[in-house]
């Protein structure tokens, strides 16, 4: 990831959210900034044939989610079996590449492995990251001293992601420093 990126993102994923009128203490809806961006979102259950049968699987071993170039623009193609809040981490990685303007030919999303690989896969986990669970909010978060599973649910994410953007985002350790040097 390059350096500097990841303050950057900070200030990204709050101009984004403002583009559809959130805030840092919202969920950020994915849905709403595909339609926003004119980003077609297709359901892979909507699709036939034997691959769609082969993807379409709630545990993501196969498919998570899919970026596809299309004219001049890209498609989401979107694993609909997996759990809401596994879709909706799917959506934001691969809306973070859009809006990232990265390079791609196809890249596949699965159990957070990309066909991108390298610095565009890293800031693209980071800003979809934020995007979900701001800084702000995960500081927010950490002095109510709300767990992993407040987390999770006042973002509507997994409880992974909620773990790790919370010990990620660094709100944990400084509210942590900041509890013992009141105490």
């Amino acid at each position: 990831m390059r350096r500097g990126f990841k303050t950057e993102a900070k200030s990204l994923a709050l101009e984004l959210r403002a583009e559809i009128g959130l805030d840092a203490h919202a969920p950020f809806d994915p849905y709403a900034f595909a339609s926003e961006y004119g980003i077609p979102v297709v359901q892979l259950s909507d699709l036939d044939g034997v691959a769609r049968d082969h993807f379409l699987r709630a545990d993501g071993s196969a498919l998570s989610g899919a970026l596809i170039p299309n004219g001049s623009g890209v498609v989401i193609l979107e694993n609909d079996a997996q759990t809401l809040t596994r879709r909706r981490t799917t959506m934001c990685h691969e809306l973070a590449h859009v809006v990232l303007e990265h390079q791609f030919g196809v890249s596949l999303s699965d159990e957070r492995k990309c066909g991108l690989g390298g610095d565009q896969e890293a800031e693209a986990d980071w800003l979809s990251g934020e995007m979900l669970i701001p800084n702000d909010g995960a500081f927010r978060l950490a002095r109510a001293n709300a767990t992993d599973e407040q987390a999770a649910h006042a973002y509507d994410v997994s409880l992974a992601i909620a773990r790790w953007r919370m010990n990620h985002s660094g709100a944990r350790k400084v509210m942590q420093r900041v509890r013992a040097r009141r105490a």
